[in-house]
């Protein structure tokens, strides 16, 4: 049975085994399976801000990974979907979009942001924005 645990906060997957260990498997997941190859080019700058790290575990197995992080000096959207990477005999579109909304339920509520950058590059509703503000300040059309 697939499983999403927090990598960060109180009662951690990475606190319930050896840390460095796991550390090292989901970097090595990453590194061999990530779903957005281009990021495995960046750096990770002085300003990022982690907002949410999650597994995906088959019993005893780390099948996925994945984190919300914010780069403030990000201009297009500086929170997104970082770091994502399932092992393939794993990986289905619904794994991942439920990584995804583990991760923005766990981290989004910090982030003033409307909108998220997807683990594909989509933008996705930040579910804590305050929408309504936002379509306030839109213009009125008239007829």
């Amino acid at each position: 049975m697939l499983e999403i645990h927090p990598a960060i906060g109180p009662d951690n997957w990475l606190s319930g085994g050896d840390a460095i260990a796991r550390r090292a498997a989901m970097r090595g997941l990453f590194l061999d399976y990530a779903e957005r190859p281009d990021q495995l080019l960046e750096d990770w700058p002085e300003g990022r801000a982690l907002h949410a790290e999650m597994v995906v575990v088959s019993g005893d197995k780390l099948v996925g990974t994945g984190m919300l992080v914010v780069d403030r000096d990000r201009a297009d959207c500086p929170a997104r979907i970082w770091g994502m990477a399932f092992d393939p005999e794993f990986r289905t579109d619904f794994l991942v979009f439920s990584l995804e909304e583990a991760l923005l339920k766990d981290g989004a509520f910090e982030i003033d942001h409307e909108f998220i950058e997807g683990a594909d590059g989509r933008l996705v509703p930040n579910p804590y924005a305050d929408f309504d503000s936002l379509f306030s300040s839109l213009p009125t059309f008239e007829a």
